[in-house]
């Protein structure tokens, strides 16, 4: 629901038709079975490579995520990056995500807030919009793939403001759009 100055946005179950236009869900899942590796056959399952794609070195790391208000202070988008957050564990976790695009500002209307079961996760097209992952109820331990390049200029924020460093597109949400994201959990 969209008003004047807000827009809450109901979460939905994230499935492969769902994140579609977003990424590609992952999951227990085997994702294209039959790559041909003649090792342990009968016994492993082998899938096809992810299009993972990050300028210079990848970096893969966890990151710790507790409760916090349902609000969307901030959306990022990378033109190269295709992020990807799982969920470790049985604990579940919410992502904002808006469609992709080049504008400087995300389509609000083509944002939506998705449930992802514990154990699941997204590997993100380019130009996606989104936000870090919000724990529902309990803190979860998400496993992130990112680059290099991202990871440093994030870290290298002395505090929260817009960005656009290197493939790091970052922006205050109500100061760009004058409106107010909220999950309806």
């Amino acid at each position: 629901m969209i008003t004047d100055t807000e827009l809450v946005i109901p979460v939905i179950p994230a499935t492969e038709e769902t994140i579609a236009p977003f990424g590609m869900l992952l999951s227990p899942n085997v994702l294209k079975p039959g790559l041909p590796i003649p090792f342990y056959q009968g016994s492993v399952e082998e899938g096809a490579n992810l299009d993972f794609v990050c300028n210079g070195r990848p970096v893969i790391r966890t990151a710790r995520i507790s409760y916090r208000e349902p609000e969307v202070i901030w959306l990022e988008h990378h033109k190269i990056l295709t992020q990807v957050f799982i969920g470790l564990g049985n604990i579940p976790f919410v992502m904002v995500l808006g469609e992709p695009t080049s504008e400087s500002v995300p389509d609000l209307t083509r944002v939506k807030a998705f449930y992802f079961p514990g154990g699941h996760g997204v590997m993100l097209w380019q130009k996606v919009w989104h936000d870090f992952p919000l724990a529902v109820s309990e803190p979860v331990t998400i496993f992130t793939i990112n680059s290099e390049e991202v990871v440093d200029a994030l870290a290298s924020q002395p505090v929260p403001q817009d960005m656009a460093t290197g493939d790091v597109y970052k922006l205050h949400v109500k100061t760009h759009t004058g409106k107010t994201i909220r999950v309806s959990f």
